[in-house]
């Protein structure tokens, strides 16, 4: 059986893989369209790296088109994906704002069109502005717990399940049946599994009539449905 669950071919969005909200999605209309005014566009080719660890943050990107997976490349040349991220998230922000290196490889997932905004644009656009900052802490703190509830359900939950988590936060509130598009070997980074236990989840998964696998897409029909088997 391929191990792609999205054929060469597809375009479509697959979404996120993570719960919390974007630093810049969080911002008013009116500061990402300053942001934006003042920022650069630009376009990568799938494979090619936006930033890797040990850069220095001068600023950050926003996902225009397309998805972008971060993770961490080892000496080999392998990339252990982390988070997949679609139109409208941002990265970098943190590096950005904590004046530290980056701590994450960046990689575009198939072409993708990005905004980056530049720290000195950044810091000028939310100077004195207290409720910018207030909203910011409020993302922040979102991220980080999501980051630690992740941490502590996964540690004792089994594979179909993590992936059922993982799945769900590509569904988000899409109206279903919800299709995706996403390789089996990054399904497997982003849960911390095998190719291998990767498959015999999605197996178990379209027993119990959760998802459904067709050649090139993942369909979950009913996510609520999923949703409820996940916490049960």
């Amino acid at each position: 059986m391929s191990t792609i669950i999205q054929s060469p071919g597809q375009t479509g969005n697959i979404g996120r893989s993570i719960g919390a909200p974007a630093l810049f999605a969080s911002f008013p209309a009116e500061l990402q369209a300053e942001l934006r005014k003042k920022a650069v566009r630009r376009q990568f080719l799938s494979g090619q790296f936006l930033q890797h660890r040990g850069d220095h943050a001068d600023g950050f990107w926003v996902i225009d088109k397309g998805q972008v997976k971060l993770g961490h490349q080892d000496a080999q040349g392998t990339m252990h994906v982390l988070f997949i991220l679609g139109p409208g998230d941002s990265f970098g922000e943190l590096a950005c704002l904590g004046q530290f290196t980056r701590v994450l490889d960046a990689e575009a997932l198939g072409k993708v069109e990005l905004t980056w905004v530049s720290d000195k644009i950044m810091s000028e656009a939310i100077a004195g502005s207290t409720d910018i900052a207030r909203e910011m802490l409020k993302i922040l703190a979102k991220q980080l717990q999501e980051a630690l509830d992740n941490l502590l359900v996964f540690r004792n939950m089994p594979a179909p399940k993590r992936l059922a988590q993982r799945l769900l936060a590509f569904v988000a509130d899409r109206e279903p049946p919800v299709k995706l598009g996403i390789k089996q070997q990054e399904l497997a980074e982003l849960i911390g599994v095998s190719r291998m236990t990767i498959a015999s989840a999605l197996s178990d998964l379209e027993t119990l009539g959760l998802v459904t696998r067709h050649y090139g897409h993942l369909v979950i029909e009913d996510p609520t449905a999923l949703r409820h088997w996940m916490k049960t």
